[in-house]
């Protein structure tokens, strides 16, 4: 075939290519005005019920790039969630203990959700303070069902029967801390979302259990959101039930940008944070708990979660001019661990570094406020840091891994 014809050949057949193209343009909209003609036949109960099951198999199959944006849409339409314009009494120093009022509580109180709620409203008229009231009773009255981990049974979570029954897991607990607030006038939201891949409770799992359900995502969790003074404040009282240890409410209105170190709700809104993060910066960012912010404290770096090394690691920590206790650090080979970094904050810390062959980083300051911890890995593999401040009380602040 020689030159031309092959030109043309080919010319021929880009045209009859675009010819193709313009035809099914052509038919685009009178598919459209057929497809809208066949939809206006469907009586509406039918088109209801077709959206609700549509709605219930996204939601079985966990779609969010379709539910998502509805929720989205109407969630930031309904509360109007934005960054806190007040700042809330976190990390309440001079409130660390229950209420009073939940102290003193007469069980002939209890006889309803609304009872408490009317009993907190009527005796508590600082609007913090109430919210606080309403996280103390929950965390002071619900034990956390471990039996839902153990064996897959999950009992009913809303509001009232974890009132009666004292026992819920995530779901139970927000959702009682929402209908007391609720029911005390305030406005409280049931949020849904993930933690960290590393401080979910998967070591409580029995392997039966795991491997029978694989595909669960046991990052998944519940917490709230409660407005104060015209200003969304973020709620963890799951997090806060900490009877084996004492009273806590780290995640009682916490500051935005201390939550998202471990908290990612399924709706960016609810970050309350002026530039939300991405799951895949979340993953990345380290792991800092509540107290490193508290203690206004500021990681210089590493900046990312994990980060690979030679033979040590190096971190640079500012701490504020003030600051009286030591910062340290443990190391640990990860293939030994056999501990949830959160069970650190229920049990004797420099206990449980010693029994998990945990080696002590040398810490170094260096002036201005500045400190160098530096660990030491005697061979090749994956090591966890747990960053503590060591004071009257040992504080763990966060996590690190190194490889």
């Amino acid at each position: 075939m020689s030159r031309n014809l092959e030109k043309n050949f080919y010319l021929e057949l880009k045209k009859r290519k675009q010819q193709r193209k313009d035809k099914l343009a052509s038919q685009i909209p009178f598919r459209l005005r057929a497809f809208f003609s066949r939809l206006k036949r469907i009586q509406p109960r039918y088109l209801f019920g077709l959206t609700l099951l549509f709605i219930a198999i996204a939601h079985q199959y966990n779609l969010n790039f379709i539910t998502n944006p509805f929720h989205s849409l109407v969630t930031n339409w309904r509360y109007q969630p934005a960054p806190p314009i007040s700042q809330s009494p976190w990390s309440w120093q001079d409130h660390n203990q229950l209420h009073p009022l939940i102290a003193n509580i007469n069980p002939q109180t209890e006889k309803s959700i609304k009872s408490v709620a009317d009993y907190i409203a009527s005796n508590e008229s600082d609007p913090y303070l109430r919210v606080k009231a309403a996280h103390d009773y929950v965390i002071s009255r619900v034990d956390y069902d471990l039996d839902v981990l153990t064996t897959s049974r999950r009992p009913a979570q809303d509001a009232l029967t974890v009132f009666k029954t004292h026992k819920a897991v995530c779901e139970g607990y927000a959702r009682l801390f929402k209908a007391l607030n609720q029911a005390m006038g305030s406005e409280a939201v049931y949020v849904r979302g993930r933690v960290r891949r590393d401080l979910a409770p998967i070591d409580l799992i029995p392997a039966n259990l795991r491997l029978g359900t694989s595909r669960y995502d046991w990052t998944l969790h519940a917490w709230n959101a409660v407005k104060v003074n015209d200003s969304w404040q973020l709620v963890d009282p799951t997090w806060d039930d900490n009877k084996q240890n004492k009273y806590s409410a780290d995640y009682l209105m916490i500051s935005p940008e201390a939550m998202i170190s471990s908290h990612l709700p399924d709706l960016a809104s609810w970050q309350l944070l002026v530039k939300t993060i991405s799951p895949k910066n979340f993953e990345k960012a380290p792991i800092l708990q509540p107290q490193f912010f508290a203690q206004n404290l500021n990681l210089i770096s590493p900046q990312e979660y994990e980060t690979d090394v030679e033979n040590s690691a190096l971190i640079k920590i500012q701490k504020p001019d003030n600051y009286q206790s030591e910062i340290t650090a443990f190391a640990t080979p990860i293939a030994k661990e056999s501990f949830l970094a959160i069970d650190l904050f229920k049990k004797d810390q420099k206990k449980s570094a010693r029994e998990n062959n945990f080696r002590r980083c040398s810490s170094v300051n260096q002036g201005s406020g500045k400190v160098e911890i530096s660990c030491d890995f005697p061979q090749p593999g994956k090591y966890r840091v747990l960053l503590f401040s060591e004071g009257e009380d040992s504080t763990m602040l966060g996590e690190l891994k190194f490889s």
